[in-house]
């Protein structure tokens, strides 16, 4: 049959992994997000508190402090979800992980909840201890987009499970 069989890969769709408003990367207030130092991507602010996973794909890394979360689609695409700017520094205080490393998940699944309340007050707080913003980068890593290319969809207002990027494979 040769390889005129072969099926070809479809581009993996990225899906709103929150209810809130999509800006372009490049405007976070964090310098290494914001230059794509860990790679392409786009921002989230959060307007809702459950965040669900934005395409099928492996839990390759859960971060104790609940604040993170790496996801890696079967075309080995990876997408890190950051929630919040510097809100390691919080210790998992206000989120609440619902999955574990190494777990499968589909497009749609329930991976974490914030107590979106308690991260407002520490903001207004402007404590230096705590997060700077609720601007969470959805971030495509270096390593996993080699030959690929990160296209763009939407960007505003959006509810959770809207198409917002697609990665060209």
């Amino acid at each position: 049959m040769g390889w005129f069989s072969r099926k070809k890969q479809k581009n993996i769709q990225v899906f709103a992994p929150v209810d809130g408003f999509v800006k372009k990367i490049e405007e976070v207030e964090d310098e290494v997000f914001a230059k794509k130092l860990l790679g392409d991507g786009l921002a989230i602010i959060p307007s809702s508190n459950q965040f669900v996973a934005p395409f099928d794909g492996v839990m390759k890394t859960v971060f104790p402090t609940k604040h993170a979360y790496g996801i890696r689609n079967k075309s080995g695409v990876e997408i890190l979800i950051h929630i919040g700017l510097e809100s390691v520094k919080l210790k998992g205080e206000g989120l609440k992980s619902l999955v574990k490393q190494d777990q499968k998940v589909n497009q749609g699944d329930l991976l974490a909840e914030i107590d979106i309340e308690f991260l407002n007050k520490k903001i207004a707080e402007k404590n230096k201890d705590t997060i700077i913003s609720l601007d969470t980068p959805l971030i495509f890593t270096q390593d996993s987009m080699k030959d690929h290319t990160l296209k763009i969809i939407k960007l505003g207002e959006v509810k959770q499970n809207d198409l917002i990027a697609e990665v060209e494979l």
